[in-house]
């Protein structure tokens, strides 16, 4: 997009590809800034091995709104999975147990849930690489700042990152904005869940896995299950995603990565059998930020005006009633409307 832009978007998860594409959309030039190499956040799939995919973040997609169901609709028909995961033990257990209530509908992908942010960023001015150290009030515009030294500005920007990193971002230029003080403090009272995860790739005949996704509620350790190769018609290994409860992923988050990579996949054999131990190949993440306590979620995002005329608002699911993605993409099609019907933000001819 060679115009410029008239909101910058930082962050490329759902929320911000979301906002940015309802923007776009409305033929408002838009730009979207994202540290790392790839789109969707927690929206997280990963090729192993001979190229499977693997779904290290969020194991599928769920909602029960018409505007939700529409946009996983747009994915391809030919490799969505509906009403995935079937077989499901201890789903009161899960972060979002509404998941499973008759209600809702479910999603899996064969290429993996990342194909869902991809989808949203088709025709996006998105900008990899490119991670945000501070914004800077001009009077009308806000310069965005990267680490790298190069800057950006925009009447509006919105801030669609995990709760810390945007309350730094927010601090660093709006702090004596009208409404600013209380907000921030908010902002700052956010708490994030860290999780830490195991990639375990098998031989496609190991052990039993009667189960599609589980929560076990015998184990001290792990929180979450997923048999991610049962999504995978003729997948080359049998894959198990292992995600720990979160206080053993504070406590170990600083540590070694071998340390607690050899905890879990122990306490996966104690539950599954010893063969549970012994992967052919294994990764690890850290999700530092993993999800926002249920508790922390906030029905209305931030808005803030400078007096001089900037404008910059934040996004995500802590920024919504429902939380998870869900939550976020609401929040980002919110801030889009928002944004749309301002005075002063140029549409594009």
């Amino acid at each position: 997009m060679d115009e410029d832009p008239q909101v910058i978007v930082i962050g490329a998860g759902i929320s911000g590809l979301t906002c940015a594409r309802e923007l776009t959309r409305r033929h408002i030039p838009t730009v979207v800034l994202e540290r790392s190499r790839g789109v969707g956040g927690r929206c997280a799939t990963r090729r192993i091995l001979d190229g499977q995919p693997v779904d290290h973040g969020a194991p599928f997609l769920h909602g029960m709104t018409a505007t939700f169901f529409a946009a996983l609709d747009a994915l391809e028909s030919s490799g969505r999975i509906e009403s995935w995961p079937i077989r499901v033990r201890g789903p009161r257990l899960a972060c979002q147990p509404d998941a499973f209530r008759s209600n809702r509908f479910r999603v899996a992908h064969e290429a993996g849930v990342n194909a869902f942010p991809k989808l949203l960023a088709r025709g996006l001015d998105v900008r990899r690489g490119e991670e945000v150290e501070r914004l800077v009030d001009e009077g009308e515009c806000l310069r965005v700042v990267t680490k790298a030294g190069a800057g950006l500005s925009a009447p509006a920007v919105v801030v669609a990152t995990h709760a810390p990193v945007a309350w730094r971002l927010v601090s660093s230029c709006a702090d004596g904005w009208p409404g600013a003080p209380a907000a921030l403090d908010a902002m700052a009272a956010i708490q994030t869940i860290p999780t830490l995860c195991v990639i375990a790739a098998y031989a496609p005949d190991a052990g039993e896995v009667p189960f599609d996704i589980w929560y076990p509620v015998e184990s001290p350790l792990l929180h979450t299950i997923s048999h991610d190769s049962a999504k995978r018609p003729g997948a080359a290994h049998r894959v198990l995603v292992l995600q720990a409860r979160p206080g053993f992923s504070a406590e170990w988050l600083a540590a070694h990565e071998e340390e607690w990579v050899a905890e879990m996949l122990r306490e996966a054999a104690d539950l599954l059998g010893g063969w549970a131990a012994k992967p052919e190949w294994h990764a690890a993440h850290r999700w530092r930020a993993g999800r926002v306590r249920a508790a922390d979620t906030r029905g209305r995002a931030p808005w803030f005006e400078s007096p001089r005329g900037a404008r910059l608002g934040v996004i995500g699911d802590a920024w919504s009633h429902r939380g998870g993605l869900e939550g976020a993409y609401e929040s980002g099609d919110a801030m889009a409307e928002h944004i749309a019907g301002l005075q002063g933000i140029r549409r594009a001819v």
